[in-house]
């Protein structure tokens, strides 16, 4: 397989816990490992066209180039018919990457009764709990788990892998979408803490998946529903702002466009904000390694 380490990145950074190589990669050459929102796309194919630059770069895992965060960006850029994307290229295999969830959260929910019953006209079975642990969540017969302020119901349905399982999350959410209910996607913590709130009505929680699964359907093409995986690093890169000019200048060799990139870079100062920073009005649980103008 062909990967990106014969060519040096564009900048690289060197945090506590994780190395950070900024570059300029092929979409062509990259594997997404999950579906996309098509609201998403178009919403970030108008914001990308309007700054008329690429913000933030996707994450990558070096080996095998298969995109851990970026997927819509990916989208976007391919609606847009721009062929190369700025990355910041990790190693996968470092355990300070963790894979978590996404969990949903709905907030206009008329009566438990109401979701239990969309719930069950896709085909699940819903059964009632006293103790919940998430470690059970994906493992068959239980695809995920539904919670309420002080009620908690496991959702049961035939399924061979995690795939399939979040096949039928996603018929779960289109079905709920369909009742009228709005459903968004939080962190675990953040989630399970708008309920204890009172701030959302309903938790719908979500297995999590390993790396090795993630990269298997990437590289299969047998992708996962959208928003399945989250990814936490130790540290990312921010604010490369590259601009569209250079990501759609193909007749240049891609060595080129990287060393334009690395001048581009090496101008900037890189300012350091510590875990729980807010940019752009996202709060992040990770380092955070702004360029700055």
């Amino acid at each position: 397989m062909k990967t990106f380490l014969a060519q040096p990145a564009a900048y690289a950074v060197k945090s506590e816990r994780l190395s950070l190589n900024a570059a300029i990669l092929d979409i062509d050459s990259l594997h997404l490992h999950e579906e996309t929102i098509p609201e998403l796309v178009e919403q970030l194919a108008w914001s990308i066209k309007a700054d008329g630059c690429v913000k933030h770069p996707i994450i990558v895992d070096t080996e095998s180039l298969v995109v851990l965060d970026g997927v819509h960006r990916v989208a976007a850029l391919k609606k847009l018919r721009i062929k190369r994307t700025p990355a910041c290229l990790v190693d996968y295999t470092n355990p300070n990457i963790k894979v978590c969830s996404w969990y949903r959260t709905i907030t206009d929910a008329a009566s438990p009764e109401h979701v239990l019953k969309q719930v069950e006209r896709t085909g699940n079975a819903v059964t009632e709990i006293q103790r919940f642990h998430e470690n059970t969540i994906g493992v068959p017969p239980t695809v995920a788990a539904i919670r309420f302020r002080h009620k908690t119901f496991l959702v049961n349905s035939s399924f061979q892998n995690l795939r399939e399982a979040y096949d039928i999350i996603g018929r779960i959410e289109e079905r709920m979408k369909r009742s009228g209910l709005r459903i968004k996607y939080e962190t675990e913590s953040d989630a399970l803490e708008d309920l204890q709130k009172g701030r959302v009505n309903v938790v719908l929680c979500t297995p999590w998946i390993g790396k090795k699964e993630i990269i298997e359907a990437a590289l299969s093409g047998q992708v996962f529903a959208s928003k399945a995986t989250r990814h936490i690093l130790p540290a990312r890169l921010m604010n490369l702002n590259v601009p569209l000019n250079l990501l759609r200048d193909e007749k240049r060799p891609l060595s080129q466009v990287n060393e334009e990139l690395n001048r581009m870079l090496q101008k900037r100062h890189l300012k350091k904000l510590p875990p729980g920073s807010v940019l752009d009005g996202r709060r992040y649980e990770e380092e955070l390694y702004v360029f700055e103008e």
